[in-house]
Formats: structure tokens, C-alpha cells, sequence
């Protein structure tokens, strides 16, 4: 597809509104995506193709404690992930489990914003405190893997697989929890980037992707990050209850 018509696809799929609640409870993010606007290409590997670490180590924090620190390490020994992907959870628990002490840490820019999407998440982070950790599932990882990978081949921009499957169809042939949810991002592949990315999400108007995040319905999540044909990288983000895992 040439560019022009990529970029008129794009401005199409953001003027869409998504939403998906029923008895199952499937929901995603009322924007089908979050990307980095004028990000293309600038989130890559180094000159040695080797990942890019995040500038802030979320290990060396003066803002948690170690004990906070080890509790929302959560994927620290799940080889299945790679370093981005750990830290993402990572970073993603440290705001469940204390909102402002995460602002302080990683969102300092953002205090005197009048940014009304930062303004409105410095609030919400004020109210976060101690939600259930999320701990990663294998089975959710590998609904993850297959949705970033299927979409990063061919640089599509939607909760749905090219053939059509919906988010929801997807992730319940791997992991069929109560409650599921979706995120994906575009643009980074860096933890951090990727987190800050979707907890001010601009894109969607009701913060879907951030409610997400801080949702304590959700315990259970997969992550992939995965080289993006359109957008450099994408990470997909699948959340649900402990419902599935012993199924």
C-alpha cells in the first residue's frame, strides 16, 4: 500500500470510536490503537541491532522501595519475555501500586502540564493505590505474540488479526478468562516510552488503555513487543482475571 493511502487509513481507523461490553465483559480501548505521532523509524534498534534500554532504570528507583520493587517485578523469571517486555509490566505495576510515587518518579514532566490528558492522569495516578499486581501468563503472552506478530508483518493498525478474528475470539483460544481487555501501542519499543505512551492516551477520548492498565478487575497479562511494518514496533496488551488459569 503506497504512503498516501496509509496515512488516509490511519486518519480513519483514529476517527473511529470502538467499544465492546457484554456478558463476557470483552473490552478494549475506545481508540483502536495509541501511537507515537511523528514516530516512525525513530524508536529503532542501535547501530548493532541490539536493544535499546530504557533511560530510566526502574530497578534503581528512590521513589519505591526494594520490597515494592520485588513485588511488582512480577515477570522478572518468565523467560518467555525479553527485557522490554519484562520492564513493561514492570512499569505498568508500579503504577498500580502507587500512582503518585510513579509521577514523581516518571512523570515530573507532566506536573505543571496543562496538557488536559496529562492533566487529568497526574489526577488519577493521586488516587492509585495498591491494586493487585498484574502477573504475566504464558498463555496470554502467546495470544500477545500472535497478534503483534500477524499485525507487524503487515503493517495493520487493529484489534483484529488480518483474517478477520476478533481481539476477543483471539485471546480465549489461548486463555479464556471472565473479564479480557486489550491495549496496543504504536511506535516504541522501549518500557517506559510504552507505558507513558498509554496512561496519558491521547487518542482515546474515555482513557480506555489507561483505564486498562489501572483496571484491578484485571491480574492476568501478556505482553509482546514485535518490529512493526508501518509503525516500527507495536506492543499488544492483553489483560483478563485469573478465571482461565486453570483451563
Amino acid at each position: 500500500m503506497k504512503k498516501g493511502q496509509r496515512f488516509l487509513q490511519i486518519l480513519l481507523f483514529a476517527s473511529l470510536m470502538l467499544s465492546f461490553n457484554n456478558c463476557t465483559d470483552e473490552t478494549h480501548d475506545d481508540s483502536p490503537y495509541e501511537r507515537e505521532e511523528n514516530n516512525q523509524n525513530r524508536d529503532n534498534t542501535n547501530n548493532r541491532g541490539e536493544e535499546k534500554k530504557d533511560t530510566e532504570d526502574p530497578h534503581q528507583s528512590s521513589f519505591f522501595s526494594d520490597e515494592q520493587l520485588s513485588k511488582a517485578n512480577t515477570a522478572e523469571n518468565c523467560d518467555y519475555l525479553s527485557e522490554s517486555e519484562k520492564q513493561t509490566i514492570l512499569y505498568m505495576n508500579l503504577a498500580r501500586l502507587d500512582g503518585e510515587a510513579f509521577t514523581k518518579a516518571y512523570l515530573s514532566d507532566l506536573q505543571n502540564s496543562s496538557n488536559p490528558n496529562e492533566r487529568s492522569l497526574i489526577d488519577t495516578l493521586k488516587t492509585i493505590k495498591d491494586k493487585p499486581m498484574l502477573i504475566p501468563n504464558q498463555k496470554l503472552c502467546e495470544a500477545s505474540k500472535y497478534h503483534a506478530n500477524d499485525i507487524g508483518s503487515t503493517g495493520e493498525v487493529s484489534h483484529n488479526s488480518t483474517d478477520g478474528t476478533s481481539f476477543g475470539n483471539r485471546i480465549r483460544r489461548y486463555y479464556n478468562g471472565g473479564a479480557i481487555a486489550e491495549n496496543i501501542a504504536f511506535g516504541n519499543s522501549q518500557a517506559l516510552k510504552i507505558v507513558r505512551q498509554l496512561l496519558i492516551d491521547k487518542s482515546s477520548p474515555s482513557h480506555g488503555h489507561r483505564k486498562n492498565i489501572l483496571n484491578e478487575k484485571y491480574c492476568r497479562v501478556g505482553i509482546a513487543i514485535a518490529p512493526h511494518a508501518s509503525w516500527s514496533y507495536c506492543c499488544v496488551q492483553d489483560f483478563s482475571d485469573n478465571k482461565g488459569d486453570n483451563q
